[in-house]
């Protein structure tokens, strides 16, 4: 299983990881600090399974990475989770609208990541 997270607070990366370790099944996380990194480093990788992805980032955000994301055919039936602490009604909307399929309010729990892991990937 393979993850990429797109978040460019380093403690919430720390976080997601920890969360991961207790997961049973092997995970490989890869971390970019930013959209435009986040960019550069899908343009070389075919195998991701779920998307993670912050929406306030610097130099390109989440929205626009989502919009780069889903344009990739090889990603295009990926879940991506928006992670994000901008959780009003009408901001979910607009992020489920721009591609994201589910959305994780900051802060969360553990139990609150393995909760939309398993609707996104069936993942325990």
């Amino acid at each position: 299983m393979r993850i990429f997270l797109a978040e460019d607070n380093e403690d919430n990366y720390l976080i997601v990881k920890s969360n991961l370790k207790k997961i049973q099944e092997p995970i490989e996380l890869l971390w970019a600090k930013d959209g435009e990194i986040g960019i550069e480093m899908l343009k070389g990788e075919d195998e991701i399974d779920l998307f993670l992805v912050d929406i306030e980032m610097p130099k390109i955000g989440g929205l626009e990475l989502v919009e780069w994301i889903r344009e990739q055919e090889r990603f295009a039936d990926k879940p991506i989770i928006a992670v994000t602490a901008s959780v009003f009604a009408e901001m979910k909307k607009m992020y489920l609208e721009k591609g994201f399929d589910f959305i994780l309010e900051k802060p969360f729990s553990r139990k609150e990541l393995l909760e939309i892991l398993q609707k996104a990937i069936n993942i325990s």
